[in-house]
């Protein structure tokens, strides 16, 4: 970790991975934030941005106050961070909620985007979602450059959207787009390793996506009825073959293979990046395994900072359930940028 950003030091039962995962996603942490989420949930506006070739993907956006001299002497307001949620994840899941609401407070301005049929956006796209569409986030990025006139703007993703982030950042100079700096935290690097973790690791984190996938799916078939029928997966227990059938009936790709190389991150296409990017990773994450990192390394534009402990978009500090991540991302955004 940089000498300037004080380390993650977690002490006792919170040096547990799974503990530090269950609580990045839990309710009762979320029912601890309402009072912190508040104003931003107050301020949020709700937005369809126009991606490109028909596609139109949902957002939260949370301006700050013009009246907020705070806000406004600490030039914070003229900044825009987004924020991608995770798989199966939302605009609402703690993890992102706990951060957004966390950098509003401090004067951000929030655009909290749900990729694809996440959140309440099934409606919004005929095709389903997968993972390899990353050209729609690019452009949605454009699209919220250009109508918001934000001095700067700053992209953060989680887990799934970490790995969505960090594709992003090899095209920032070709697609010229608005961006200052760019955060993975907990980013999938192997598709392939990551599937394994989950269905050989500990029952909860299978069973966690599995049903919030599934009713996923479920939402999507309610909203095109004519054009899909999910019911030979929504018996199905293994996520290795719901994403076979996945991949076989609805998406370009030939096998699953074939998919997972499509946002595979391969260490050497981050050697010469133009915009200034993070990953913030634990080595006990048991989504993302470690071997998955080992041949990354910081480099001008790319800054790794590894920690023991943190789990799985984690990284909680005490028994109060304050992030780390919460204090220490406005120094590594911006003024390292």
């Amino acid at each position: 970790m940089n000498s300037e950003q004080p380390p993650f030091k977690p002490k006792g039962l919170l040096t547990n991975k799974h503990l530090q995962s269950v609580l990045a996603s839990s309710k009762l942490r979320k029912h601890l934030l309402k009072n912190q989420a508040h104003d931003l949930r107050e301020q949020e506006q709700p937005v369809i941005l126009d991606c490109g070739d028909g596609v139109r993907l949902h957002a939260l956006h949370s301006p700050q106050l013009k009246d907020d001299q705070q806000a406004n002497q600490s030039n914070n307001a003229s900044k825009l961070i987004i924020l991608i949620h995770g798989w199966e994840g939302s605009a609402e899941s703690t993890y992102l909620l706990s951060t957004a609401s966390s950098l509003y407070n401090k004067g951000y301005s929030i655009l909290r985007l749900h990729l694809r049929d996440h959140g309440p956006s099934g409606y919004l796209n005929e095709d389903l979602f997968h993972a390899a569409r990353l050209d729609e986030i690019s452009g949605a990025i454009k699209n919220i450059s250009n109508r918001y006139a934000y001095t700067d703007y700053a992209l953060v993703g989680f887990s799934l959207g970490g790995n969505i982030a960090l594709r992003i950042s090899q095209r920032v100079k070709e697609e010229q787009l608005k961006l200052a700096s760019i955060t993975a935290i907990s980013p999938v690097i192997s598709p392939a390793d990551t599937m394994k973790a989950l269905n050989d690791g500990l029952t909860i984190y299978k069973q966690y996506f599995t049903k919030k996938w599934k009713r996923a799916l479920k939402s999507k078939q309610n909203h095109f009825p004519d054009k899909y029928d999910f019911s030979h997966l929504i018996t199905q227990q293994n996520l290795s073959k719901m994403t076979d059938q996945l991949v076989d009936k609805h998406t370009p790709y030939s096998t699953t293979e074939d998919y997972f190389s499509q946002y595979t991150l391969n260490p050497a296409d981050f050697t010469d990046l133009s915009v200034k990017t993070f990953i913030i990773m634990a080595e006990d994450d048991p989504v993302i395994p470690n071997q998955s990192f080992c041949h990354f390394e910081s480099n001008n534009n790319l800054k790794i900072f590894s920690f023991v402990n943190g789990g799985h978009c984690g990284f909680i500090k005490n028994w109060r359930l304050d992030c780390w991540l919460d204090d220490a991302l406005p120094r590594i955004l911006f003024e390292h940028a």
